[in-house]
């Protein structure tokens, strides 16, 4: 019995830092459900917490640059946001490759990356390095959430919702990679056996009425030769009816680049690289 009745605490732990929370009531609701984990002190909070929820499935990779292009690997396969999680300092420049990939791949990759408080930036403490905006220049959305010390810091705790909702939004709607950064105080190891915040889904607005530019559809129409490159792309874009309909056109000439991921026999380039 006391075995049993262990496993079941063990089971709903999770950290007693409010921000984390949040982090992990949104995660799940919003059904992101990968979580790929780095090793280090510091997201200790996180760790715990997704760890401790079945819902989540959850993976540790030793080394970095390894956990960024695994998990930037699940997301590519399954078309839904992963999440990567890392301790502070130098740990989420191992990252950016991986960034950078998903960047230019529209991959929704989310990064989670454990900070040092602010009053701790810039003084020589140690795995502290400048963290915010650290992917500035290949990343669609990244922010810094408030620490969070008591159940009466409402503003912060609004703050926080939304821009941890913004970044699973943008991720989803925008196709790729978005950085959360979320400083962490000691101790770092306290756990509750239940959530003691309710963080509410801002959902996205999508727009469910694109269509093809009339202008685009005339001038295809009139075009008496048209060159249609395919570039990197998931393989099931297009049907096999698609393309034979595409090909057959005797106004239309297909090349497909090396990482296209589209093979029919009559594209006429089967690799080529723009």
């Amino acid at each position: 019995m006391k075995i049993v009745e262990a496993c079941f605490t063990f089971a709903i732990m999770l950290s007693d830092i409010l921000h984390a929370q949040q982090v992990l009531l949104l995660f799940k609701k919003r059904g992101v459900q990968h979580i790929v984990i780095s090793p280090g002190s510091r997201n200790a909070p996180l760790t715990i917490s997704f760890t401790n929820d079945s819902y989540f499935k959850c993976y540790s990779i030793v080394d970095e640059r390894c956990a960024s292009h695994f998990a930037m690997g699940i997301a590519q396969q399954l078309k839904q946001p992963v999440a990567v999680i890392c301790t502070s300092g130098s740990a989420l420049l191992n990252y950016y490759p991986a960034v950078t990939e998903a960047f230019y791949s529209e991959i929704p990759l989310i990064v989670l990356s454990a900070d040092r408080p602010p009053h701790k930036i810039d003084i020589g403490d140690g795995q502290t390095i400048r963290q915010q905006h650290v992917y500035a220049n290949h990343i669609l959305y990244d922010t810094h959430l408030e620490m969070i010390n008591s159940l009466d810091d409402q503003e912060a705790m609004a703050t926080n919702e939304r821009l941890i909702n913004k970044a699973i939004n943008v991720a989803i709607t925008n196709h790729g990679p978005v950085h959360i950064n979320i400083p962490f105080e000691e101790p770092l190891y306290n756990t509750v056996n239940n959530p003691q915040v309710d963080p509410k889904v801002v959902d996205p607005i999508i727009e469910t009425n694109a269509s093809i530019p009339s202008l685009f559809i005339d001038r295809w129409e009139k075009a008496n030769r048209k060159l249609v490159i395919l570039s990197t792309l998931n393989p099931d874009v297009f049907t096999q009816d698609q393309l034979n309909l595409l090909t057959s056109d005797p106004t239309v000439l297909v090349m497909s680049e090396v990482s296209s991921n589209i093979r029919h026999e009559k594209i006429i380039w089967g690799g080529i690289d723009t």
